[in-house]
């Protein structure tokens, strides 16, 4: 999730009922997938559809601004720059990773969308940088 988050930063994770049920796009959230506990952001909610083109998203046609996204590595060709239009099934979440180039999620079919059912809760804030320039 960088640049957002950085390896070795402690977070606070709000796992109240309304942190998990209270869920809109650009959300970061916190997922309990294949007994792992991995942090992804919201980019489409049941119901809407999305898709990628040339690294950028759309979420019901219309382009989505992510000013969190970490700076694009290589040229993108490892193919998830684009992906095709999906609508989101009820009950699901389509999330992807702020570090893209890196990240699996949604985009791909061998992690596919999550299912609002296995959200442990919302990141809130970081309390413990590990760096001293980490924001």
């Amino acid at each position: 999730m960088l640049p957002l988050l950085r390896p070795g930063d402690r977070i606070f994770v709000d796992q109240g009922e309304k942190a998990r049920s209270d869920l809109h796009d650009g959300d970061v959230i916190v997922v309990s997938r294949n007994d792992r506990i991995v942090l992804k952001r919201i980019v489409a909610m049941p119901g809407e559809t999305i898709s990628g083109i040339d690294r950028k998203v759309f979420r019901n046609g219309k382009q989505v601004d992510e000013p969190y996204l970490s700076t694009a590595r290589g040229d993108g060709s490892g193919g998830s720059a684009s992906f095709a239009s999906r609508t989101v099934g009820p009950g699901e979440l389509f999330v992807m990773g702020d570090n893209r180039d890196l990240s699996l999620d949604s985009r791909t079919a061998e992690y596919g969308p999550v299912r609002v059912s296995d959200v442990v809760g919302q990141y809130r804030w970081t309390y413990w940088p590990s760096t001293s320039d980490a924001k």
